[in-house]
This record gives C-alpha cells, sequence and structure tokens, in this order.
C-alpha cells in the first residue's frame, strides 16, 4: 500500500510538474477529432492543409486524455515538440467512450501513433490478463476508456503496418495488447526484489536521468541510439513480465527490469519504459520513428 502511495505521490507530481512546464494546449471540443485533420495547419509561418495533399510531414497521433470534467483532451507539449523537431506534424487522439470504434480509421489516416505515459492499466481491460495477479499489489489511478481505445489501436496499426512508439504506459499496452502481461510493482519481479530500491519511481525534476539502461547488441535500437548503454529517467512502477509473441526485450535495467521492447516484424513498433520526451536527450528515438512514419506516407503518395 505504501508502494501505491507513493506511486500516485510521484505520478501526480509528475503531473503537476507537467502542468507548469509541458502543457502542450488543451483541445477544445476533443471528440470532434477528426474536424482537426480538415483545418489547415500553420506551422513555422507557413501553411500545410493535409487534406489537400500539400503536407510534407508526416501526421503523427499523440494519445491524450480527457481531463477531469471531459471536456478538455490534454497533450502534453513535450511529445508534440519532439515529434515536430523530428520531422513530423503532431495531432492529438482522445480516448472517449466509444472511440476503440474509429481505431481503424484513426490507423488509415494517420502515418505514425505515439503511445503515451500516463495512468495504469486497469485490472479489468483486455479481459482481466493484463496482470500476473500473484500478488494483487494495488494500482493507481485507472482509465478503462484509454486502454479500449489504445488497445484497439494498437492492434488497427499492426494489422497496417503502422509505425508506433510507446512511452511509459505506451510500452505496457502494446505488450499487453499484444498478448503480454505485467506486474503490479517492480518489486513483484524475484530479479528486481534485492536491487529495487524506488530506482524506477524518482522524485523531481523528471528531466534528469536516475539509471542505467543495457541496449541489446545487434538490435535496432543500438543501432538508434548508437550505444549499448544509456541513463534515462524513471516514472513508473508497473512493469513488464511476459513479453507476446513476435516481442523481444531489447534493454534491461541493471536490476534486470525490461526497459524496451521492439517488434521486428513490423517497420517501427517499439516502446520504451523510460520517457525521452521530457529528458530531450535522445532525440534519435523520435528521427527513426519519424522517418518511418515518412517513409509510410511516402509509400501512400500522402
Amino acid at each position: 500500500m505504501r508502494a501505491a502511495r507513493g506511486a500516485n505521490r510521484a505520478l501526480a507530481s509528475r503531473s503537476r510538474w507537467e502542468n507548469r512546464v509541458s502543457m502542450a494546449g488543451i483541445v477544445r471540443s476533443w471528440k470532434l477529432m477528426f474536424a482537426i485533420l480538415a483545418q489547415t495547419h500553420e506551422l513555422d509561418g507557413g501553411t500545410m492543409d493535409y487534406t489537400a495533399g500539400t503536407c510534407r510531414r508526416p501526421l503523427i497521433g499523440i494519445c491524450g486524455r480527457p481531463d477531469e470534467t471531459g471536456e478538455y483532451l490534454i497533450i502534453f507539449k513535450d511529445y508534440a515538440d519532439r515529434v515536430y523537431e523530428a520531422g513530423g506534424l503532431p495531432a492529438g487522439l482522445p480516448a472517449h467512450e466509444g472511440a476503440d470504434a474509429c481505431a481503424d480509421e484513426v490507423a488509415e489516416r494517420f502515418d505514425g501513433i505515439v503511445f503515451t505515459g500516463g495512468c495504469d492499466i486497469d485490472g479489468a481491460s483486455f479481459g482481466g490478463r493484463a496482470y500476473d495477479d500473484s500478488t494483487h499489489h494495488p494500482l493507481g489511478e485507472t482509465m478503462p476508456v484509454r486502454d479500449a481505445f489504445e488497445g484497439a489501436l494498437v492492434h488497427a496499426c499492426w494489422d497496417r503496418d503502422v509505425p508506433c512508439l510507446g512511452v511509459c504506459r505506451g510500452l505496457q499496452v502494446m505488450n499487453v495488447a499484444m498478448g503480454g502481461r505485467l506486474v503490479r510493482d517492480v518489486s513483484e519481479q524475484a530479479w528486481s526484489m534485492a536491487a529495487h530500491i524506488g530506482s524506477h519511481l524518482q522524485p523531481e525534476p523528471f528531466d534528469t536521468p536516475s539509471h542505467d539502461v543495457l541496449v541489446e547488441p545487434n538490435s535496432e535500437l543500438a543501432r538508434i541510439l548508437g550505444r549499448l548503454e544509456t541513463r534515462v529517467n524513471s516514472i513508473h512502477h508497473l512493469a513488464i513480465s511476459e513479453v507476446p509473441q513476435g516481442g523481444h526485450v531489447v534493454a534491461r535495467a541493471l536490476d534486470g527490469t525490461p526497459e524496451a521492447i521492439d517488434f521486428t516484424d513490423r517497420t517501427f513498433f517499439m516502446g520504451v519504459q523510460w520517457h525521452p520526451e521530457i529528458m530531450g536527450t535522445q532525440p534519435e528515438l523520435f528521427s527513426a520513428f519519424v522517418a518511418a512514419a515518412d517513409a509510410r506516407r511516402r509509400a501512400l503518395g500522402r
């Protein structure tokens, strides 16, 4: 229980920090997802009308979350900044009741998807099979409607080979949607108990790395980062316990915690447990993702 309260405090602290430093903007009438796509985007002083085919940037969907009132979509600025800096055109994706029915259309219209960080995955989501519930560790805040939309979107993107990048919760959603499982707290992993001293749930500032990660040699992640060891931040208590068929653990913390998964059967279908969008020190990761999305855009003649 203490660990759950600590996790909630850290995540709430992160929310306050992001609200203060990193809020991209709050999109009014967020249920009108595709109305946004019909608008002309003005960036860097020029206009790019995606619907007219004059946009030369791949359209990247960034999964957001509704605020407490349900009237606004919250997207953190860091994600949008990293995508735009890498050459993409960021656009918010709302999660609301029934949004999972739109997953196929979203996958058709977008060139790449970022599954973002956030709340815990609900224990009843994904048919109740998301967790290895041997210890029933308490969860923090959950949002089943978001689980439903993002889970459906993972499958829609997989079927169409839409490039996807998962961050923290986003990695966990990709893992569970494809058939993997989680533990409710890092300390539940036998290999992690001796080494886990709270390093996976760091205090502020969150843009400062807190532990090392070892990257698998000859992996795509190693090629992207150009190194086999990197230092990352860490704001999570859930952890991957089982990887689905087709998924490969390509990075681990020194205590053995899986830190990145790559599905090598697809062009770019990768997730990381840390928050590169906050650190801002791994532009290569976003560049590789956006490049894959741009290749899809070009192949489709958009």
